[in-house]
């Protein structure tokens, strides 16, 4: 049974940080039965996430095998947090099965999102077949949106790339990998971008953040803090989030655990902080939700 949720307010103060902060959340309005993610910032105070693609009667679509696609849609933020004028932004037709988890470069000239290559192989479980994920990116063309996606040329088809998020300056891609390099089942991994499709190679962010277990959905804040998720020991629930501060030679320091309410007995994952960073936004399956994932916004007081 779905329990409403819509304006339940959670505080809770957390002394461990510089100063206390209260962590003030709400479920949104636009949340359903369905699963809605990976809320990103874009200019024009408009913001885009991930959930099950719908068909013009509202029904979640499914392909051939009865498996639901995901798409990025975009919607515009109101009073509250509150995001209204859901729209799908870039079909998911477009791509190979799935898009979601969508960043953008400083300037908007680029998109970059998650996607499906078309071989399917042993990923995340033993024995469990599934289609391998790769990062597309797509350039804005003037009057038409973004277009022209292709992979990104260090994606190898054999294993998984997600979550893209570019740092500040515009000089890095973070994203989600399990390449031979990992230390558990997917660990976060950066590139330097170089221009014209070109990039470095992929280089693991090391014992600090990467642990035997899970490490997911990297978001990088305005004033360059990583946010990610895993669902190593000594966490709150299943996935948690984290935080660690990145200097400007790039060193990724020890990662904090963030507080309740931001963090529950479930699944949390995809951080997303305002460039005011006094809200934002974040998604969970805790307990007393409306769907399979909702999106919360926060406030952060001192």
């Amino acid at each position: 049974m779905k329990y409403l949720f819509n304006v339940a307010l959670i505080t809770l103060a957390f002394s461990s940080y510089a100063q206390e902060e209260k962590y003030i959340i709400k479920n949104l309005k636009i949340n359903d039965e369905m699963s809605q993610y990976g809320v990103v910032y874009q200019k024009d105070n408009r913001v885009f996430y991930s959930r099950y693609k719908v068909n013009e009667f509202g029904t979640v679509e499914k392909n051939r095998m009865n498996q639901t696609i995901f798409t990025v849609y975009q919607g515009e933020v109101a009073d509250g947090g509150e995001i209204i004028n859901p729209k799908e932004f870039k079909s998911s037709d477009e791509f190979t099965f799935n898009s979601s988890t969508a960043a953008f470069s400083k300037d908007g000239r680029y998109m970059y999102v998650t996607t499906n290559e078309e071989k399917r192989g042993d990923v995340y479980k033993k024995g469990e077949k599934t289609r391998n994920l790769r990062i597309e990116r797509g350039e804005y063309v003037e009057g038409k949106g973004y277009k022209n996606f292709k992979a990104l040329s260090f994606c190898d088809e054999n294993y998984s790339y997600a979550h893209p998020a570019v740092s500040p300056n515009g000089d890095y891609l973070y994203f989600t990998s399990n390449i031979p390099s990992a230390k558990g089942p997917t660990d976060i991994f950066r590139v330097k971008i170089e221009g014209d499709n070109k990039f470095g190679d992929p280089e693991n962010l090391g014992d600090e953040i990467n642990s035997p277990r899970r490490e997911t959905f990297p978001t990088i804040s305005h004033d360059n803090v990583l946010y990610f998720s895993s669902d190593r020991a000594r966490g709150v629930g299943g996935l948690d989030i984290y935080k660690c501060i990145i200097d400007e030679d790039g060193k990724v320091g020890k990662p904090e655990l963030m507080p309740q309410p931001i963090n529950s007995r479930g699944d949390d994952i995809c951080f997303e902080l305002n460039k005011n960073g006094k809200e934002g936004y974040f998604t969970s399956n805790r307990a007393k939700g409306k769907g399979e994932d909702d999106i919360y916004y926060f406030t952060i007081s001192e």
